[in-house]
């Protein structure tokens, strides 16, 4: 991962038809943020549409920490002139040192944007269709990243046009936010250390405590990572809330603590991969690869004594 700090803008129709008539399938989208990541951290993700058009499409892409801007209204060009304007208005106000925009679109009519932002010393890159991007954007743009190169990548988890990794991330999104990274058991480990370290504080508050750790300690982490973590752990029951009923604050300003037969941070872990695994096992529809799996879970797939574990998490779940 660079240095720098990103903003990811997404013109999502654009995006979506242009796939859709190039190679009749999905948007992969997870590709398109870890291809942000290369330059830094990607502090602002931004998809704008009219998404009362596109509510089946919404999970995915929130499980991926992408903030979703609804433009209503008839025309054409509202999302195109939404986008550039809040473009404009971030980089005008300065409030944070940004290095790089990413404008995913193939739209010639952001040209005048890409040229205004690098007037701004911003670094911009595009990302698009190949025979569906303008070429005045892309002379505009300091690199440009053709989408199709990304469906081009070589590896055991790959099937044509989708890695397999792809349908797991989609398949857990109803229900938990999840990005293959091999920081993740490392959070979870310092979550543990956080917990016992200071006990009677409620969920929100030792998210900002492990927050506040990685921006001081671990920049490199994306605090994506960390807040995606907190979820997952939340979502496959490792806590117990004080008061534990219905009633009384929301959740995450409880008084938290672990489940009782929670006595480690490898504990904590295998806690959370079990519940994360079932999870994927109901909403699959197919047996889980263990390799597969590893690599969502671990960021790599390739070590087999991961992959014996993996194994044994899933024979705990049963049959399919």
């Amino acid at each position: 991962m660079g240095e720098g700090l990103v903003a990811l803008f997404i013109d999502y129709e654009n995006l979506l038809r242009s796939v859709q008539e190039q190679f009749n399938g999905p948007v992969q989208w997870y590709k398109i943020l870890k291809v942000a990541e290369r330059w830094g951290r990607v502090v602002i993700r931004r998809a704008y549409a009219d998404w009362s058009a596109y509510g089946q499409y919404q999970k995915e892409l929130s499980a991926l920490g992408i903030e979703l801007i609804h433009v209503g209204g008839r025309s054409k060009n509202a999302a195109d002139i939404r986008l550039t304007i809040d473009a404009v208005n971030l980089v005008a106000a300065g409030e944070l040192p940004l290095t790089h925009i990413i404008l995913a679109t193939g739209d010639s009519d952001f040209t005048e944007l890409a040229h205004y932002l690098h007037g701004r010393g911003k670094i911009v890159i595009g990302l698009g269709v190949r025979g569906c991007s303008g070429a005045s954007l892309i002379a505009a743009c300091d690199e440009f990243v053709y989408y199709d190169d990304l469906l081009e990548e070589t590896s055991p988890q790959f099937v044509r046009g989708e890695r397999e990794i792809d349908r797991y991330i989609r398949a857990l999104a109803p229900k938990v936010r999840m990005t293959a990274n091999p920081h993740r058991p490392w959070v979870i480990l310092n979550f543990y250390k956080l917990m016992r370290q200071n006990p009677g504080l409620s969920l929100k508050a030792l998210e900002e405590k492990l927050i506040e750790h990685y921006q001081a300690r671990h920049p490199e982490v994306p605090l994506s990572i960390v807040k995606e973590v907190i979820h997952q752990l939340f979502h496959t029951y490792c806590f117990e809330f004080t008061p534990p009923g219905r009633e009384g604050p929301q959740w995450w300003d409880r008084v938290v603590s672990l489940k009782e037969e929670i006595h480690s941070g490898g504990d904590l872990l295998k806690h959370c991969d079990l519940g994360l695994l079932r999870i994927l096992s109901r909403n699959l529809g197919e047996p889980i690869k263990p390799s597969v799996a590893a690599e969502l879970l671990y960021g790599r797939g390739d070590d087999l004594r991961l992959l014996q574990y993996i194994q044994d998490l899933i024979n705990k779940l049963g049959p399919h």
